[in-house]
């Protein structure tokens, strides 16, 4: 059985719980630079399972709208997903950032 993932949108939850899930200014998201940290949250699907993990990605890759990068660490629930893994993902998704040094 494969699996598969999408990633919850960072900002929409935000929107719907102001008070208790922060997530990093708007401009902050839009300015990410190669090497720059991202945090996501995976949604995991095998089977009929679900898990939700929130996880590292490196940015390796600035695009006009969206970001490409590499997966830094590895999901407790399945070992198809891992560290080194591509993924695409845009600015909505990010909760949390951890920059590179300049």
């Amino acid at each position: 059985m494969p699996v598969t993932y999408t990633l919850d949108n960072g900002a929409e939850t935000h929107r719907e719980f102001p008070d208790t899930f922060e997530i990093p200014p708007q401009e902050d998201r839009e300015r990410l630079r190669p090497g720059d940290l991202v945090k996501l949250i995976f949604r995991i699907e095998f089977g009929d399972e679900a898990h939700v993990e929130r996880m590292w990605v490196q940015v390796t890759e600035v695009r006009p709208e969206s970001y490409v990068g590499v997966l830094d660490n590895d999901p407790y629930c399945t070992d198809e997903i891992c560290s080194g893994m591509r993924v695409e993902f845009h600015a909505d998704h990010v909760i949390q950032i951890d920059r590179a040094l300049a």
